[in-house]
């Protein structure tokens, strides 16, 4: 049996390699920026529209986390594969809303473009390490899941796929 077999399909997944790689980026990135501010503003914006923004970002991306983990939660539970409802416009939808709505959302209130790059980052570390997740979701779930992957976008939604 090789390492793939042994694998077991795990609630957090691949989340816990992508969150740590990501802070071991944004780290630095957040004491460069600490050190160098001036350097960084975003100043074709005004920032009580950053704010307006990110305050609009996060007061979406909160509630659709939230409601996104129970679903997941209940499936994981059940050993079920979500086809609906946020996971019919994007396969990753909790990966989604923490790349383009909480931390865009939590970084705009810094008023820096660095910062901005920790979303970025999160996204190049989301296309490295999703494969091994989605082979163990291929092995659990067969032809459901390969059907599920070829109609539905890893990470950039579709909104107008959605189902419920």
């Amino acid at each position: 049996m090789n390492e793939q077999d042994q694998k077991k399909l795990t609630f957090l997944g691949v989340s816990p390699i992508i969150f740590l790689t990501t802070v071991l980026y944004a780290v630095p990135i957040i004491v460069i920026n600490h050190f160098f501010r001036q350097f960084f503003e975003i100043k074709c914006i005004p920032n009580n529209i950053l704010i307006g923004v990110a305050t609009v970002l996060l007061c979406i991306g909160i509630p659709l986390y939230v409601a996104t983990l129970k679903m997941l939660k209940a499936a994981y539970k059940n050993q079920e594969l979500v086809t609906g409802g946020l996971f019919s416009i994007c396969r990753n939808p909790l990966f989604a809303v923490v790349i383009f709505m909480l931390l865009p959302g939590i970084v705009l209130f810094f008023n820096s473009w660095l910062l901005l790059t920790i979303p970025v980052f999160m996204v190049v570390m989301f296309k490295i390490f999703i494969h091994g997740e989605e082979s163990l979701m291929e092995r659990e779930f067969r032809e459901e899941y390969i059907q599920y992957k070829n109609r539905t976008p890893a990470l950039f939604p579709k909104f107008w796929k959605f189902r419920k």
